[in-house]
């Protein structure tokens, strides 16, 4: 029998990710699961069982939680007897322990790591833990994410136990299964399909597109970076995509370079994480603030780019986002279905055009989500947008800037009080990219070509017969024929974020 030992602190994915990496990474499966608690983290306690719920119901585990051990928060020694007991009961019956020494307080983790390697006493005789985990985590912006949604290229499991004997253990493999299955899964959660084929062993990929090679791409194993080579000579058939679709791809992944021009009381030019960095400290200043797009700018994701950023800052603030009801008329103009082509998967599908265009549309869910006022207007011209922005800001104190990707645009907005137009200029492909963009990659070529192939992966389609409206919202895709522990893992990630 296989014990776990962990300790409930302030955050319950410290607890939840060791564990689940542990399993996933060297197989290690246990029956039953120790938390070590006070009645500061009850809460978080209770969390972390619901965790290792999903784990049961998604991986088909029969894992148990005992809760018994209520410690003290501050008393060293009761928290050591509490480790010693759970220690000395279950070796007494021969199991197999872990300990995890990556949550719960500093003297927690100290005392946890030395019980694991030292062992602890009874008396009569000493007992040693056999394996001591340790989850650690490269990039803090992460601390609160799940375990598949950080890139497993920044997340190094340590077991010091064997690590600091020098032995290695053959019993430590992949949990792996062979079924295939078809999955639908949304954007954030193919990055769990990245992190699982990347624990089998595969860190270079490829796409293709009507049987031509789009993109490669290469997984740095111990950083979030990856290499993108991408192939823009293609011959595409018409209701697959063109050469501007193949441009639309890039900019809205995040593959190319990236400058901010500014265009307040002085010109002024960022690069990308320069922007971001002075957009954060402009939303904390006292006066008001709301950022708003046209409808280029959120096909080219600028709205969620924003967002991923300041949700990973410690300090946390609510932007004021406001869309203007004329992008949102654009973006809902349906330029009409295919009718009639050489692929049947493509027939009463949508456009290739409407489907670059369905990629704003979940931008506008997106700034929806995050209570985005709805700036009444007509129309869906440039006129219009400008027009709803002015009188917006004529109507509301404050500052509003606008991100635009047209040149045009951002001159017709110069020298209007109180708008500040802001130009996005995409420029060269980046030598090196983050795992999370080569996420994007895949998600937004399999909706703008509608469908791909990854190369060990499978075929993924933006479009199939059956797709429903909201499918287009919650940015789903169908993976054909994917490894079923891709599915398991998405199950969790459901149920737990």
């Amino acid at each position: 029998m296989r014990v776990w030992i962990s300790t409930v602190g302030s955050s319950p994915l410290a607890v939840f990710n060791t564990l689940w990496m542990a399993i996933v990474k060297e197989g290690y499966v246990p029956d039953k699961v120790y938390l070590l608690w006070n009645y500061k983290v009850e809460k978080n306690k209770e969390i972390i069982k619901n965790y290792i719920k999903s784990l049961n119901e998604s991986y088909n585990f029969n894992i148990d939680v005992d809760e018994s051990y209520k410690v003290s928060e501050d008393d060293f020694k009761d928290f050591s007897n509490a480790l010693k007991e759970i220690i000395v009961k279950e070796k007494e019956k021969g199991n197999e322990i872990a300990i995890d020494m990556t949550p719960g307080r500093k003297f927690m983790s100290a005392l946890s790591m030395f019980a694991g390697i030292e062992g602890v006493s009874d008396g009569k005789n000493k007992y040693k833990c056999d394996r001591v985990y340790y989850l650690h985590l490269k990039d803090m912006g992460y601390i609160n994410y799940p375990l598949f949604l950080i890139p497993f290229s920044i997340q190094e499991l340590h077991e010091f136990i064997s690590e600091l004997s020098g032995s290695k253990k053959d019993d430590r493999k992949v949990l792996k299964k062979e079924e295939l299955e078809d999955l639908i899964i949304n954007r954030r959660e193919i990055l769990a399909i990245l992190n699982q084929y990347f624990l089998f062993g595969k860190s270079n990929f490829e796409i293709k597109v009507e049987n031509q090679k789009f993109a490669t791409i290469s997984l740095y194993e111990n950083d979030n970076k990856a290499k993108v080579e991408i192939n823009k000579d293609l011959k595409l058939s018409y209701y697959v995509g063109d050469y501007e679709s193949i441009s639309t791809i890039l900019n809205a992944s995040g593959l190319k370079e990236v400058k901010f021009i500014v265009y307040g009381d002085e010109k002024e030019e960022f690069s990308e994480r320069e922007f971001y960095e002075w957009l954060f400290k402009k939303l904390k200043e006292k006066e008001t603030y709301y950022i708003t797009f046209d409808t280029n700018a959120l096909i080219n994701q600028i709205p969620r780019k924003i967002i991923d950023y300041l949700d990973k800052q410690r300090e946390k603030i609510s932007p004021n986002f406001a869309i203007s009801q004329c992008v949102i008329n654009e973006l809902t103009n349906e330029r009409g279905k295919i009718k009639d082509c050489e692929d049947r998967d493509f027939i009463n599908q949508p456009s290739s055009v409407d489907r670059i265009f369905k990629l704003g549309l979940s931008q506008i869910k997106l700034l929806i989500g995050r209570n985005a006022v709805i700036i009444p207007g007509k129309g869906v011209w440039d006129n219009n947008i400008k027009e709803s922005f002015v009188k917006f800001s004529d109507e509301h104190k404050g500052k509003l800037l606008i991100l635009t990707s047209d040149k045009n645009f951002t001159h017709n907005l110069q020298y209007l009080p109180d708008i500040i137009p802001i130009y996005v200029d995409f420029g060269e492909l980046k030598k090196l990219v983050k795992w999370e963009e080569i996420r994007d990659l895949i998600y937004i070529s399999s909706i703008v070509f509608g469908k791909i192939y990854i190369k060990p992966i499978s075929q993924v389609l933006g479009i199939w017969r059956g797709k429903n409206p909201i499918d287009w919202d919650e940015e789903k895709v169908l993976f054909r024929k994917i490894n079923v522990m891709c599915r398991q893992a998405a199950n969790v990630l459901r149920n737990i974020h």
